[in-house]
């Protein structure tokens, strides 16, 4: 092996140095902002957006020169206000006429030789004295009208706006909205009046002859003389005066234990209340509303149109379940209420539906009366009573005081009406003030059993 030689490396050492230079990256130039584009398409933007704002307001408002000269408020003395607030000392100075920054488009301009002084103002402002009307010639005797209704004394209402006269004038209209409550004490339960006596209290409930075992608990059926449990747990009452009948049915109680305590001791005998199936202790409230007097319903939630519908829960009837199904929930309610007379539905909804025929048949099988719309075959139909009003549907006082006296004009009338009330306390402070006019307006009232039509006896065999 050759031995290896290190000599040539001070030839290398010997060598120039090669100069190496590193580049440098100059600086990227600096971009500037493109403001010609920029303000150009703001400039196009302010035009387009004036433009289309111009024609927006002439092709839907329809302005014509005047008006916008006067939308603008120009004029040979600059802008001015349609009412000039006067200064310290100074006397209130009346309107410009022509309009003003106040004054809409196209409005009546103002007389211009109207007195600056504020009682000429007053004094011209005065409506003509009309004229004389001679008195008629005497018209032929004629029947005297029937008696206004009697309504109860109630603190003046404030005054209301002009623009609700129309609404008054006609007095079945419900007003539009409610008027300013006055500054007295909020209605309340405790200011109820109390059931003057002590009410004589309904036979003991259920029968055990005229309960039957089921899935869903005990039901009502007819006993085995025939009597029907509508016809039993009803309030007894007769009437020979020949009058007008009105019955109010206070709906959905037992869910507020103050609510429904107030319809049991304040609300009289004859009031009959309705036990929603949702309610917890319902065999006690029953027991306790019929210890004083009253008889006993129980609610029938059905589904119902509407964004503010609410659900009518577990127990409640749907179009969209079977017949079964909704026939199981019915008697759910049906086993709830021991010693109930019947139920009571408001569901439109579902009385439109075809399931009604077949809830009309069980309730009738059962032997109860019912309470709310719907229809069914002759066979079918149980012992019926139609409802005239909700009065609270609309929550402020004149509404519910103008369904309220509606019930008595179809009392008159038709010879029988049937009113809710839900239990809440104006409600039943419009109420009971109501209740004591009806002797004054040939009305009495009843428990809702004594209206209802009896069902159709079933047709004879051949």
């Amino acid at each position: 092996m050759a031995k290896r030689r290190y000599d040539d490396l001070d030839d290398e050492d010997d060598e120039d140095v090669l100069s190496t230079s590193i580049p440098v990256a100059a600086p990227p130039p600096r971009r500037r902002l493109p403001l010609r584009p920029l303000l150009i398409g703001s400039l196009v933007l302010a035009l387009g957006g004036g433009l289309g704002t111009g024609l927006y307001l002439l092709t839907s408002y329809q302005y014509d020169a005047r008006s916008l000269i006067g939308l603008l408020d120009i004029g040979d003395t600059g802008p001015r206000l349609s009412m000039q607030l006067p200064g310290p000392g100074e006397v209130p100075r009346p309107a410009p006429s022509g309009g003003g920054l106040l004054t809409p488009p196209g409005a009546p301009a103002r007389d211009e030789t109207a007195s600056a002084d504020p009682s000429a103002s007053v004094t011209n402002s005065a409506p003509p004295p009309t004229a004389s009307v001679p008195a008629p010639a005497a018209a032929p005797t004629m029947a005297a009208p029937p008696a206004p209704l009697a309504t109860p004394a109630t603190p003046p209402a404030p005054s209301s706006p002009p623009g609700r006269s129309a609404s008054r004038a006609d007095p079945n209209a419900i007003p539009p909205q409610p008027s300013p409550r006055t500054a007295d004490k909020p209605p309340s339960y405790d200011s109820l009046p109390e059931i003057k006596g002590d009410p004589k209290p309904l036979a003991s409930a259920p029968l055990r002859d005229m309960l039957k075992k089921s899935q869903a608990g005990d039901l009502p059926v007819p006993g085995p003389d025939g009597r029907q449990p509508w016809q039993v747990y009803a309030r007894p009452w007769a009437d020979p005066a020949n009058r007008g009948k009105v019955a109010v049915v206070v709906i959905d109680l037992g869910l507020d234990r103050v609510a429904t305590d107030a319809a049991i001791l304040r609300l009289p005998p004859e009031v009959t209340l309705a036990f929603s199936p949702y309610a917890a202790n319902l065999d006690k409230w029953i027991r306790k509303a019929r210890d004083h007097g009253h008889e006993v319903l129980m609610v029938v939630p059905t589904e119902s149109e509407g964004p503010a519908a609410p659900d009518p829960g577990p127990f409640g009837l749907v179009a969209a379940a079977t017949p079964e199904a909704n026939l199981g929930r019915l008697e759910t309610v049906m086993a709830r209420g021991p010693g109930a007379a019947g139920l009571v539905m408001m569901g439109e909804t579902f009385a439109a539906a075809p399931q009604i025929s077949g809830v009309f048949a069980a309730v009738r099988e059962h032997g109860l009366l019912f309470v709310g719309p719907g229809a069914a075959a002759p066979a079918r139909t149980p012992a019926l009573a139609r409802i005239t009003t909700l009065i609270d549907r609309d929550l402020y006082r004149e509404a519910i005081d103008i369904r309220l006296n509606q019930a008595v004009v179809s009392a008159r009338v038709q010879g029988r009406a049937v009113a809710l009330v839900q239990p809440r306390p104006l409600s039943f402070e419009r109420l009971a003030g109501w209740l004591g006019t009806l002797s004054a307006n040939g009305v009495v009232l009843t428990p809702v059993s004594a209206l209802v039509t009896p069902p159709p006896a079933p047709p004879a065999k051949p």
